[in-house]
């Protein structure tokens, strides 16, 4: 597997698709889930292509199998996205390790996230500690998220 940075020509939007059609259906309603459908695909690719955001794809025999984002001035994760098929296999940590790197590389000192319900374990089992629980809203409508932070 490879991890390179984001390019624009990069068809990122139907494995972060994919990705968030397949969270647990236990973690949010059918209107909390079709509106993160909708909208989190569409804004994930909008932070990819502008410069405060550093996005990285991973790559199997040219598929991109993982995406993954941060926000350089804040060090706030935007998302990491793994192939459904995929999950379990390291993608997620191993983007996760590239943006840490990245991040560290612009000289900040601690990552946050506002995860959704279904990573938390994920994170944590990246070094992540919940920090609060919260209701955010995203594009419209409160969605459910745990604050998690990480000293790099």
């Amino acid at each position: 597997m490879k991890i390179r940075r984001y390019r624009s020509e990069d068809k990122i939007k139907p494995l972060i698709s994919r990705s968030v059609e397949d969270i647990d259906p236990e973690h949010y309603s059918e209107e909390q889930q079709s509106h993160l459908e909708e909208v989190i695909p569409e804004m994930n690719v909008g932070f990819a292509k502008e410069d405060r955001y550093h996005y990285f794809v991973a790559l199997e025999d040219s598929e991109i199998v993982g995406v993954a984002g941060y926000q350089s001035e804040s060090g706030t994760v935007t998302g990491i996205f793994v192939d459904p098929e995929l999950k379990g296999s390291g993608i997620g940590s191993r983007l996760m390790d590239k943006i840490e790197e990245d991040a560290r590389s612009e000289g900040l000192e601690e990552m946050e996230t506002l995860a959704s319900l279904e990573p938390v374990g994920f994170y944590k089992k990246n070094g992540y500690k919940v920090i609060e629980e919260k209701k955010h809203d995203i594009e419209g409508k409160d969605i459910g998220i745990k604050v998690m932070k990480k000293k790099l």
